[in-house]
C-alpha cells in the first residue's frame, strides 16, 4: 500500500488514584518502523472501509480549541508531539464533560496517501489475552483491539486546504446505537455538520425510482435496472469506495435513446457527485417495506403483482402462500 507515515504517537487515557480519567503522555513521537507503518495500513484500510460516518467541516469564524490546535499544526507553530498532547487534552475535558470514561490508548497519525494528506485520531482498547511461552506455560499477552474501533476520525488535509467550499473533509465514526458518540466526538472536533450520507442515499435511490417512472420502464426493465444499481453500489460499500454518481450511470443502460440517469439526477436532486454507500438505504431497491400501528411489512419488490398485491383503492395488501412459520401462529393465535 502506498503510505507514508509523517508522524505517529501513541498516548494513555487512564484514570487516576482519584477516579479521574486524566492524559499520560509519552515523551516523544514514535520512532518509524515498519511495524509503525503496518500499523498504520491497517487502520487506514480499516476506517476507509467504515460505512457508519459522519461527515463535517469548517466555517470561517470557527475558533473551536481542535481547530486552533489544527491550524497551529499545519502552520508549525506548533510541532506534532506538542499538538497530540494539546488535543489528547480537550478529548479527555469533552469525555468528562459526557461522563464517559473511556481508557485505552491515544493513537495520532499523520501520514500520506496516493495524492492526498491525513490525519488520523483513535481511542483503541489496549486488551488482554493469554499466550504460550517457550516453556508452554500460559501468560497474559497485550495488543491493540483494532478491528471494532468506535472512538476515530481523520481529516483529510489535503481537501480542506484545497476545496474550500467542501464539506465532508473531516470525517467519523459514529459509533454504537444508544450512545451520544458522534455529539461529542462533533463536539470534541469542533466541527459543522456536513454531508448526510443516509440522506444522500434516500436521495439517490428516490431519484432511481423517478427515472424508472419517467423514462417507462416496463417491471422487468424496471427491475433489471434497480438490480445494476444495487450491484454497483453494493460492490463500492465493499471495497470501501464511494458511489460516483457520473460512474453509476455510465455503467446503466440507457432507457431511451438520449435520455441519461446523470443528466437526470443532476438537474432534478441535491445530489453530490459522489459519497458514501449507505447499506439501510440500498434494501430500497431490492425490498418493500415499512411499518406502523403494529404492523410490519416486508418482502422482495419482485414478488410484487405475483405474490403480493396491493390494491390502492381499499389501502389493502394481499399475500399469497404465506411463510410456513407464519401460518403456524396464526392458526395458534385464532
Amino acid at each position: 500500500m502506498s503510505i507514508s507515515l509523517k508522524h505517529l504517537i501513541l498516548h494513555s487515557l487512564e484514570l487516576n488514584q482519584d477516579g479521574a480519567l486524566e492524559l499520560q503522555a509519552r515523551a516523544e513521537e514514535m520512532a518509524h518502523s515498519d511495524a509503525a507503518l503496518e500499523l498504520i495500513e491497517s487502520l487506514h484500510l480499516n476506517y476507509s472501509g467504515r460505512a457508519a460516518k459522519g461527515f463535517g467541516f469548517y466555517n470561517e469564524q470557527n475558533n473551536s480549541p481542535f481547530k486552533q490546535q489544527l491550524d497551529g499544526l499545519l502552520d508549525a507553530s506548533l510541532d506534532f508531539h506538542r499538538y497530540s498532547v494539546d488535543a489528547g487534552q480537550v478529548l479527555v475535558e469533552e469525555l468528562q464533560k459526557y461522563d464517559f470514561v473511556e481508557q485505552g490508548v491515544l493513537l495520532f497519525a499523520q501520514y500520506e496517501h496516493v495524492a492526498g494528506e491525513y490525519l488520523l485520531i483513535m481511542l483503541l482498547e489496549n486488551k488482554t489475552s493469554p499466550a504460550v511461552n517457550e516453556s508452554l506455560e500460559l501468560t497474559a499477552s497485550r495488543y491493540l483491539e483494532t478491528s471494532s474501533i468506535q472512538l476515530a476520525a481523520r481529516i483529510d488535509i489535503t481537501d480542506m486546504q484545497r476545496n474550500a467550499e467542501s464539506k465532508r473533509y473531516v470525517s467519523y465514526v459514529k459509533g454504537r446505537a444508544g450512545r451520544k458518540i458522534s455529539d461529542f466526538f462533533v463536539e470534541f472536533l469542533g466541527c459543522d455538520d456536513g454531508l448526510d450520507v443516509k440522506l444522500q442515499n434516500t436521495v439517490l435511490m428516490q431519484a432511481v425510482d423517478d427515472y424508472c417512472q419517467a423514462t417507462q420502464l416496463d417491471k422487468e426493465e424496471k427491475r433489471a435496472y434497480k438490480d445494476e444499481v444495487k450491484s454497483y453500489c453494493e460492490q463500492q460499500l465493499k471495497e470501501g469506495q464511494e458511489i460516483i454518481v457520473g460512474e453509476l450511470a455510465k455503467a446503466l443502460p440507457k432507457a431511451e435513446e438520449n435520455v441519461d440517469f446523470y443528466q437526470f439526477a443532476a438537474e432534478n436532486y441535491p445530489l453530490e457527485e459522489q459519497f458514501p454507500a449507505d447499506r439501510t438505504a440500498l434494501k430500497k431497491l431490492a425490498k418493500c417495506f415499512g411499518q406502523g400501528k403494529g404492523v410490519s411489512v416486508s418482502f422482495e419488490q419482485k414478488l410484487l403483482g405475483e405474490r403480493v398485491f396491493y390494491d390502492e383503492a381499499t389501502d389493502t395488501l394481499t399475500i399469497v402462500g404465506i411463510p410456513p412459520n407464519l401460518r403456524e401462529q396464526l392458526k395458534n393465535n385464532k
